[in-house]
């Protein structure tokens, strides 16, 4: 993860984080980066070398209240990726801040523009989804599903689906939630797929399921 937070000048055209909103954004500071964004608004737009905006820092440090008012001042913080192609957050997610988390999630969904940004896989390739079920935030992952369920879709750069990752954790809801979406992607590592991990777990109902599933898929290609 890039958690790199030091002030220096950065390429492409990005500007570098003010030294007064770094400290802000690690501290939790809300009131320090208001006075300072009344000031100047785009003092939020700044970057550290690794490509952290002010709410990935803050993120990182799990800053609930600092992330939410910072939202309110500038909402396109919520797209930009890092220099690991993470969104605040993917990164939320993957350092187990499951309710800041659900907070970043709604305030995707809110803007039409804004929820592409759900989809965004990190430079391994897991998506927000991926993460929640690898650190075992079931509900987290139920809410990802409700909210984006093309997120069921992407596999990583290990050839993980979320159903397979969630198959092998008898993580039984967000299976048949997974199992509901037509088109997710089933497929693991080493050329298994989720079958194979709920035969080898001996969950039946699960088993059935991807059964049925491999059918019609069998079918849909045989056609």
């Amino acid at each position: 993860m890039a958690n790199n937070t030091q002030t220096t000048d950065v390429s492409g055209g990005r500007s570098r984080m003010d030294q007064r909103i770094l400290e802000a954004a690690t501290c939790g500071d809300s009131s320090s980066m208001k006075e300072l964004a009344k000031k100047n608004p785009s003092i939020l737009l700044g970057t550290s070398p690794q490509g952290n905006n002010c709410l990935h820092i803050s993120t990182i440090h799990g800053h609930k209240k600092f992330c939410m008012d910072v939202l309110e001042l500038e909402r396109s913080l919520l797209s930009d990726v890092n220099c690991e192609q993470e969104t605040p957050l993917v990164i939320a997610v993957t350092l187990g801040h499951a309710p800041l988390a659900s907070d970043l999630l709604k305030c995707c969904c809110k803007e039409e523009e804004l929820r592409r940004i759900i989809l965004q896989q990190d430079r391994y390739g897991f998506n927000a989804l991926h993460h929640a079920i690898r650190n075992g935030h079931q509900k987290l992952a139920l809410e990802l599903i409700e909210a984006e369920p093309a997120l069921s879709k992407a596999v990583t750069k290990y050839n993980e689906s979320p159903m397979f990752m969630a198959v092998m954790r008898n993580f039984t809801d967000v299976s048949e939630k997974l199992l509901a979406i037509a088109d997710s992607s089933h497929v693991g590592k080493y050329g298994r797929h989720a079958l194979h991990a709920a035969a080898r777990n001996g969950n039946q109902c699960e088993t059935c399921g991807l059964q049925v599933k491999y059918r019609i898929v069998y079918v849909c290609a045989a056609n």
